[in-house]
């Protein structure tokens, strides 16, 4: 154990081990079931010391730095490399969230916490089952092995030491993270439609009969329909859900390719 260890901290291997360690460390910052605060600090650091121990015989020995004001920046360059693979997956999750947050609001679900705001929940009931449905369907796709195959594949393709382009890294990272938009109204646009119809009928309704009572029908109206439509909506939503989360790695590797495609080592 006391060789190995030796052998790891070798100067020609201790600098990769730190880089790579920097860059494990932004990848469970952001990647789902990763980045979870009930995962102990303690566990995911141990994780990471590891992985990073397992990925150094892999990886190309960086040049080591002649002096050690040097090696700040290469630290900041792994760690944005880590926190983009991180993303990659985490933008699903977050649309998931970010449609959960209009359903809410559009079925009346989020006035719950504004008639009990003494209740910290973290959020409306329904963004939480959504955030953990996302996390569930994840971790059956093997999402949090697939993050460290890809982050794995990213130390084999760009050793540690690489710098990040700026010319197309950004492009493509913005671009990743405004596909949450896109994901988002997937996901919410069967409950959207089915809402709107909902109110123009309820609209109708109220002008074709004035003595029903409207606004006091439509809550409990759009309530129903909003829960008819998720529960018939779920069994599709899985399998869009499956399928974007597979999409994961390659997202991440053209992700990864943009960012160090133009920089030097």
């Amino acid at each position: 154990m006391a060789s190995a260890t030796s052998a790891l901290l070798a100067p020609g291997n201790w600098p990769a081990f730190v880089l790579i360690s920097a860059r494990m460390s932004g990848l469970m910052l952001l990647a789902p079931f990763w980045s979870m605060v009930s995962i102990p600090k303690s566990v995911k650091g141990a994780v990471v010391v590891v992985l990073s121990a397992l990925l150094v015989p892999t990886a190309a020995r960086p040049a080591f730095p002649d002096h050690f004001v040097q090696f700040p920046l290469p630290l900041m360059m792994e760690f944005t490399l880590g926190l983009g693979i991180g993303i990659a997956a985490a933008v699903v999750v977050h649309a998931l969230i970010l449609a959960s947050e209009v359903v809410a609001l559009q079925t009346g679900l989020s006035l719950g916490q504004v008639l009990t705001p003494n209740i910290d929940t973290g959020g409306p009931a329904l963004g939480q089952i959504y955030g953990l449905l996302g996390l569930a369907v994840f971790v059956a796709a093997g999402g949090p092995v697939m993050m460290i195959e890809a982050l794995a594949r990213s130390v084999v393709q760009h050793p540690p030491g690489v710098m990040i382009s700026f010319a197309d890294g950004p492009i493509v990272l913005l671009r990743l993270t405004g596909s949450l938009f896109g994901y988002a109204i997937q996901i919410v646009g069967p409950v959207m439609v089915a809402l709107t119809v909902t109110n123009v009928a309820m609209a109708i309704l109220s002008r074709a009969v004035p003595q029903l009572n409207a606004m006091a029908m439509s809550f409990a109206v759009t309530l129903g329909v909003g829960f008819v439509i998720i529960g018939l909506s779920l069994p599709v939503l899985l399998r869009v859900l499956g399928r974007w989360f597979v999409a994961v790695g390659a997202d991440t590797d053209a992700l990864v390719g943009a960012m160090v495609g133009a920089g030097v080592r």
